[in-house]
Order: C-alpha cells, then structure tokens, then sequence
C-alpha cells in the first residue's frame, strides 16, 4: 500500500487503485504533484516529467566516504584536544575529555579512544582544521597508520547550530564533528604535498614581511609630519633609496637639512645618479627653511628615522631573496598561470593559495572559493540588500587576484570590456560604480580565466581553442 502526504494528513492509497496500472498511479499522482509528496521513495515529484526520479546533481568534491568504520571526531585546541568515537549508527563507543598536544597525549588518545573503535580495521579520525594547531597530530596519527581527514570548523559549526540545547564543551564539539561525518555530505579540507606546501609557506611568510614593513613605513611618515610637514609632495614616493641614504648620513630634520645644505645636495646628486633635478633639491631645501614643524626631540627622531632605514633596508633584502626563489620554482613548475600577464610572484600565491583546482566543479566554484563571488540579501518586498563579495577563503588569494587584475586589464582587451562596462556612466538614479569596484569585477573574470588554464594545462590566448562536445 502506497501513502501521500500533504500538508492537511497522511492519505493513503488502497491496494486496488495501486494495483491497476502504472500509468494511471503515475497519472494519480501528477494531478496531485502540488498538494502531495511521493512518501514511498523520499522524493519529490517533479511537475515538468511523467515520473518522480530526482533530478541529477553536481556531485560535492572532497566528499568524506562513510563507511564501515568507526568515526573518530576530534576538537581541536592550542594545546589540550578532545575526542569521541562513534558507530557508523551513530553510538558513542568512548571519550576523552582532554588530552595535551605532545606524545604522552597522542598516546593516552590511541589506548582511551582509538583502540577501543578499532573493530575490523581502523577508525577514520576527522579532526577540525583550526589554525595550525591541528597539523601536528594530523601528521602524527597518519605516521602511525590511521586514516585522518581535516574539516573546515564552518560545517561542524553550521551543525553545531542546529541544536536546540546551547551546551557546549570541547567533548560535544568532538561528537558533532563525528556525526557530521555519518551524515554523508563533510568536505574534506586538501592537505598539499611538499612542494606545493613550501611554496605555500614562501608567499605566506612573504606577505608579512610586506605588511610588516607597511606597519613601520607608517610609523616613519608619522614622524616626518610631525617635524616636517611640508615634505609631503616633493618626491614620487616617501624614502626613497636617495632618502634613506640622506637619512643615513644626514638626518631628515628642517634645522638639520638647512644648516648641511651643501653636503644635502652632494649626497642627494650622488645617491641618485643625478636624476633629482636641482630644482627639487632646492625646492627640499626651501621648504626645510620655511618649516614650522616642531623642534622637540629632533635628535631622537633622526636616530629612529635611521634605524627604521635600516629595518626597511633589511626588510628588502628578505622580501627580494624569497622572491628569486619564487621565480626558480615558478620557472621549474611550468606553471599556464603566468601567461596571463602577471609576474611570478603573484603567479606563486595563486598557485600556492589554490591548490589542485580538480576538486572545483567549475569556475563558478573557483570563484566562490577564492571569496569573489557576490553575496546577496534579498527577502520579501522590503530587503533589498547591496551585493558585496562574499570573502570567503584566503584573503591572500584575494588581494593576489586584485593585484593581478591591476596588470591584466591594461593588457588584454577582453579585461578591458570588463572594467569599461562596470565604469560607464551609470543613467540618473543609479549608483556610479568606480574603479575599486571595476577591478573587483576584473579580479572575478581573471579568476574563472585562471581555473580554465590550469585546468586545461595550457597557456592563455587571445583566440582560446573551442571545447569539445
């Protein structure tokens, strides 16, 4: 006997009408598709075909096989980690509430928990990927045979949520990333192999030596507007190498610059290979004569100007050695993503940031991946909200993308289409979109061309080659 459900009950249907023919059951139950649902194969029917098959779907990538084994959920923290083993039906074999990040907690784990789930072959471990806390004891149980894969904590919290009781412990937490496993549709996180992990961490540690050095660059234009304010405006741009040498040898004070004018134009001529006109020189000097910034501590000033010279000099060299062995591997990984126009630098932190794009089911995903997909809110009649990129994932990646659409759009004319149409002038009433705006849109594009070419294994073209059928 077949059952429909509905909103109003349960109605059921006798063995004689289910028993006539199939057409007029598949007839019954299509007149009836928008009150009822087909309870037999937990479907819902579908109004534009003569069955209810569900519809064919992109499959997930990193999907976490459940199998037979028993799952082992692990909540991960600085330095004591919780863990709980469950049964593919979902019973709690054992537990421990706290265990330490070295080898006598690794230990404990496997003689409270792990042995306990061990049945006819080993548990699966599913850990979260919560900074880089977890990759030790990642590493440390697949060295000891157990197979471990990491989460992203964003789908064991979205589960997380869903309880209607608000108790939370670090046990609790372990189970829920347990069950999240048995309930089929956990994505693992990709742990990158050696070479990829190690450019990962060169375009990492060389992001911060950049943003690091914008910190101090900060600090030392401060300083400047406080003792000389007018010098804003009189060289393309602040400590320059001329400027660092004067300040190395002279000082940077108005009283200092004006009372050593001579040696001031010596050393400027001389640092820049006469590329500073005299006019700007006296155009420096003038404006240190004039100067009303204020005369406290100019001595201290002038020593951390030097000092700060020094950080910026060193900063330099660090910044320029891990970028020639940036070039080196990009040159020996032949890598397509450099014949978009970009340098091997930002062609590096794409590729590090990335990953093995197979696992995207398209460019759309890419997208969403590298967090330049539009995020919109929109509900009823009366929220209407603005769409912003949804900056998900690496900012790393994002701010590589933005860098690369700055070159690319002024190179290839199918970018250009893409920023002239963001920045066309907007009919009255319509909010004017600018130039930050434009790139992130050329940023979106250059991303899906980007997916394209490693996908493919190819170089970018003009003319791409049509795809086969």
């Amino acid at each position: 006997m077949s059952r429909l459900a509905s909103p109003k009950g349960t109605f059921r249907i006798t063995s004689e009408i289910a028993g006539i023919e199939p057409f007029f059951k598949t007839f019954f139950l299509s007149f009836h598709r928008h009150t009822f649902t087909c309870v037999d194969d937990h479907q819902p029917l579908n109004p534009m075909s003569n069955n209810s098959l569900p519809r064919k779907s992109k499959p997930k990538a990193n999907i976490v096989i459940v199998d037979h084994r028993n799952i082992v959920g692990i909540d991960i923290g600085k330095r004591k980690h919780a863990a709980t083993a469950v049964t593919p039906k979902g019973a709690v074999i054992a537990s421990l509430n706290a265990f330490e990040n070295n080898k006598a907690g690794v230990d404990l784990l496997e003689r409270q928990v792990l042995v306990p789930a061990t049945g006819r072959s080993k548990p699966m471990i599913a850990l979260e990927a919560t900074g880089m806390y977890w990759c030790a004891l990642h590493d440390e149980l697949q060295r000891r045979g157990y197979d471990c894969v990491a989460l992203n904590p964003i789908q064991t919290n979205v589960r997380g949520l869903k309880k209607i009781r608000r108790t939370k412990t670090d046990r609790i937490d372990s189970e829920t990333i347990a069950r999240t496993v048995l309930a089929g549709d956990a994505q693992s996180t990709i742990v990158p192999e050696e070479p990829m992990y190690e450019l990962r961490l060169l375009v990492r540690h060389r992001w911060r030596l950049i943003r690091s050095q914008n910190t101090i660059l900060l600090y030392a234009i401060s300083l400047v507007d406080r003792v000389f304010p007018e010098s804003e405006g009189i060289f393309s741009k602040p400590f320059l190498k001329s400027i660092r040498t004067l300040i190395r040898e002279i000082g940077f004070t108005p009283n200092v610059l004006y009372k050593n004018k001579i040696n001031v134009r010596e050393v400027l001529e001389k640092a820049s290979r006469k590329r500073l006109t005299p006019e700007t020189i006296n155009d420096l000097l003038q404006r240190a004569k004039d100067s009303i910034g204020t005369r406290q501590g100019e001595r201290v000033v002038n020593d951390q100007l030097r000092m700060i010279v020094d950080y910026l000099d060193f900063m330099d060299g660090q910044i320029e050695q891990i970028n020639k062995e940036l070039k080196c591997r990009m040159e020996l990984l032949k890598s397509p993503v450099m014949s978009i126009g970009i340098g091997p630098e930002i062609a590096a932190t794409i590729l590090a940031e990335s990953g093995a794009v197979e696992r995207f089911a398209g460019p759309r995903e890419y997208a969403a991946f590298c967090g330049l997909d539009p995020s919109v809110r929109d509900s009823g009649d009366s929220i209407r909200g603005v769409s912003h990129i949804s900056k998900r994932g690496s900012p790393l990646l994002r701010w590589a993308f933005y860098t690369a659409a700055i070159a690319v759009y002024k190179k290839h004319r199918d970018f250009a289409k893409v920023y002239a149409r963001q920045t066309k002038q907007q009919p009255k009433g319509r909010r004017q979109k600018g130039h930050c705006y434009a790139l992130i849109a050329v940023a979106h594009k250059v991303a899906r061309v980007v997916w394209r070419l490693m996908k493919d294994g190819r170089k970018f073209s003009k003319n791409p080659p049509k795809r086969e059928n």
